[in-house]
């Protein structure tokens, strides 16, 4: 019974020995597993300093090799120039013998000005040639050379024998390159804000002249209309006809001058609208002086055209005038002899009332039962009426005046007639 007993006991501690083996068990293989891995990484970490160190290593035996190239050149370099300062006064003799050392050609040279002392301080790339005996090759080199004068510079380029050195134009040192840079960057600034503001006046220049060239057709049109609402339809069409026998050929060429003038401006509406088309174009990528030279051309096109256009407008209004001219001529000379008679002719009848009845003081004759008298103002009349319908507009400037003293016109009838002269004018 005891043993039984004690074996029942026994059981609940055998089962927790089994789960606490168990869980340090399980414990124990993460604890294996990490150390494994870590066992790895520092492997693999050894072997990457190893190879990093290798890779030190060599650059280190490569850097050593090239200090020591390094050395050599610079102590050659330093022969060679201290060779070429002791032979540089024997014009390039031998130095050693077997090598000579010559000035080949001067490259640069830049003046330096030292702000401390307030004097200019000469710097020379020159390029040196090395010739050896020994194996029949040569070698050029470049080097900086630093002198206090010009003078010096010369001395030591100078030769005795042989063609001599020239020396290059000075070059711009970094601080006047600067400011060289930076003065044409404000040229290049300030012509940029004048041509912006070149091409604001012109755009609006532009829309003035077509302001002023709608309103004129509005005028134009409206004073038409006006015209044509005042007259009657028999006026307007013997007004047409009268204006239409007399001139005709003038009419021909100003139609013909105003049918150019309209292509012409046809032409530059179509031009203008291409340039505007150009300009938006141009204004989205930023081409400023293609632009600037577009409009240039443009204008001397346009500014040429205009010329061609005046000068045929001369030559034509000359052509007017010399046909014209003859034409003009005998209209003045008919009016001329026609006025002559009439003044005889009222001379004698004004001599033949003073005689019977002396109450006339008029320089025109009355409308008296005198025969003589109404034929002779009759036949005047008629003659200046036929001669006025016949005339051009320049005589009939003329003849107007001579009418209106005949009929003795008060200055209200005067200034309707002037009026409506003006805006028949005004409307052909």
């Amino acid at each position: 019974m005891e043993d039984q007993t004690v074996a029942k006991a026994s059981e609940p501690v055998a089962a927790n020995d089994k789960a606490t083996t168990a869980r340090l068990s399980v414990q124990l293989k993460r604890l294996n597993e990490a150390n494994g891995k870590y066992k790895s990484l520092l492997k693999l970490a050894k072997e990457r300093i190893q190879q990093q160190e290798e890779e030190i290593e060599t650059l280190r035996h490569e850097t050593a090799e090239l200090q020591s190239q390094l050395q050599q050149i610079n102590e050659e370099r330093s022969s060679e120039v201290a060779a070429l300062d002791t032979n540089s006064e024997r014009g390039g003799t031998s130095v050693d013998g077997n090598t000579t050392i010559d000035i080949f050609r001067v490259l640069q040279r830049v003046k330096v000005p030292i702000a401390a002392t307030g004097q200019d301080e000469f710097w020379a790339l020159i390029e040196l040639e090395s010739y050896s005996d020994t194996d029949n090759t040569s070698k050029r080199f470049k080097e900086w050379k630093r002198f206090d004068t010009e003078a010096e510079l010369s001395d030591y380029i100078r030769r005795d024998s042989g063609e001599p050195l020239t020396l290059p134009p000075y070059s711009l040192s970094p601080e006047q390159s600067a400011r060289l840079q930076s003065q044409t960057q404000s040229q290049i600034s300030s012509a940029t804000e004048e041509f912006r503001r070149f091409r604001v006046r012109s755009e609006l220049a532009r829309k003035q002249l077509d302001a002023q060239i709608r309103d004129l057709q509005n005028n134009h049109v409206q004073s038409a209309t006006r015209r044509i609402e005042g007259n009657t339809v028999s006026q307007s069409n013997g007004i047409l006809d009268t204006m239409s026998t007399h001139h005709q050929n003038d009419r021909s060429s100003v139609e013909r001058l105003k049918a150019e003038l309209a292509a012409q401006e046809a032409h530059w509406k179509d031009a203008y609208e291409a340039l505007a088309s150009e300009n938006e174009a141009l204004k989205s990528v930023g081409s400023e002086a293609l632009l600037a030279a577009q409009w240039r051309q443009r204008y001397e096109h346009v500014l040429k055209e205009k010329e061609d256009l005046q000068s045929k407008l001369q030559t034509e209004a000359v052509r007017v005038d010399e046909e014209s001219g003859d034409k003009y001529e005998r209209k003045y000379r008919d009016l001329k002899e026609s006025f002559r008679l009439y003044r005889k002719k009222a001379k004698e009848i004004f001599e033949s009332q003073q005689r019977g009845a002396g109450t006339s003081t008029s320089i025109l004759p009355s409308f008296a039962p005198d025969s003589s008298s109404a034929d002779a103002k009759l036949s005047y009349l008629r003659n200046l009426m036929v001669n006025y319908l016949t005339s051009d507009p320049q005589v009939k400037d003329h003849m107007e005046g001579a009418i209106g003293t005949v009929l003795q016109f008060t200055p209200e009838e005067i200034s309707k007639i002037v009026k409506k002269k003006a805006d028949l004018e005004a409307w052909f």
